[in-house]
């Protein structure tokens, strides 16, 4: 009878991250070095990603939360991005979340093995 209860509140509470509105797990993929971009008030840097392995780099201004960015790495990340209701109109309207670090490989070796895809 415990485990019933304890199952059914969690399951209806968002604690537990079972149930989540308007959110959807993707694989990310980092790049070694931090670029120069635009904030919502001012120049800063953010990290170079892109959602496919064979896709072009976009600038990525928002935190993932639970990823410690280390320059001189590739990364491929498995994410949580959950959409924020009403976010502040300075904020981003999403949340990134690191599920699972998938993959680093360091820059260098990546340059010297072009069959290595990530």
């Amino acid at each position: 009878m415990r485990k019933t209860l304890l199952l059914v509140l969690c399951v209806f509470s968002s604690g537990c991250g079972l149930l989540e509105p308007d959110s959807e797990v993707l694989t990310l993929f980092v790049g070694p070095e931090r670029v120069e971009c635009m904030g919502f008030m001012f120049p800063t840097t953010c990290l170079q990603v892109r959602f496919q392995p064979e896709g072009n780099w976009e600038a990525f201004g928002d935190p993932i939360e639970g990823f410690d960015f280390e320059p001189g790495f590739f990364y491929e990340l498995r994410v949580k991005r959950v959409s924020i209701t009403d976010p502040p109109a300075d904020a981003s309207s999403y949340r990134w979340i690191l599920l699972e670090l998938i993959n680093k490989i360091v820059a260098q070796a990546y340059a010297l093995d072009s069959r290595i895809v990530i």
